[in-house]
């Protein structure tokens, strides 16, 4: 969880959320350069004196405040849009889940061994025994560390949002639609994320929670959530 405070974005357990962390602070201290040059030039003119006021043109200038803004802009646009690239290439993952949104909770269904959709409803922890206040549910959506993972993502009344921070992964619920992205945590961890659309009165009270787990351990997990009660067949 990211520290009050804290300057940047929280650690990304995704790489290409750490991508997106080094373009945010690229473009920031170009930001910061550009904005540096333009105010030393505006103090240079208003302590330079009139002896300027005469002249007309400079071509050396409009040449460099031409070409050095272009340059700048392509080198901005080149990663941003390669970035945009990837951040769709679904590939082919070897997990798949989909998360609806309800007014309020959360439901996550996913596939079993044999082809039957698992599905289970993911509630905000009421008694708070551990965890974190208004974070914590009380069934986590369980999934492979290290695993290619496609997202999708629906809505069964109003339009939410899946966020999940630790990916730099935010994506629309959206009602009659399946929104989708990849997604691959390089470690085992959990991760919390919230709605981050304004869907409603208790819009502060779905929280989304993601146990990222070795693989192997999944599996295991897996087949006891088919036995368990708590986890439905639909």
């Amino acid at each position: 969880m990211p520290l009050w405070g804290s300057f940047s974005f929280q650690d990304c357990y995704y790489h290409i959320g750490e991508y997106l962390g080094l373009f945010h602070e690229g473009v920031m201290c170009l930001m910061i350069f550009i904005l540096s040059v333009v105010l030393y030039g505006v103090g240079w003119v208003f302590t330079s004196g009139s002896s300027f006021r005469y002249l007309r043109e400079a071509q050396a200038v409009e040449t460099a405040w031409t070409i050095i803004p272009s340059v700048c802009l392509v080198c901005v646009a080149i990663p941003s849009m390669h970035l945009l690239y990837v951040m769709d290439e679904i590939g082919s993952p070897k997990f798949c889940f989909k998360a609806i949104g309800h007014q309020w909770f959360w439901s996550y269904e996913f596939m079993g061994d044999q082809e039957d959709v698992l599905g289970f409803d993911s509630f905000m922890e009421r008694e708070m025994e551990s965890g974190y206040r208004l974070l914590d549910v009380d069934q986590r959506m369980v999934a492979p560390a290290n695993t290619g993972i496609r997202c999708m993502v629906s809505s069964a009344d109003v339009i939410h949002s899946f966020a999940l921070p630790g990916c730099m992964l935010k994506v629309d619920a959206i009602p009659g639609r399946v929104n989708e992205v990849p997604m691959t945590v390089n470690m085992c961890g959990v991760l919390y994320g919230q709605c981050s659309e304004i869907c409603g009165a208790n819009h502060s009270f779905m929280p989304i929670v993601i146990e990222f787990i070795h693989p192997r351990v999944y599996n295991l997990w897996h087949w006891a959530a088919v036995e368990s009660f708590d986890i439905k067949v639909l």
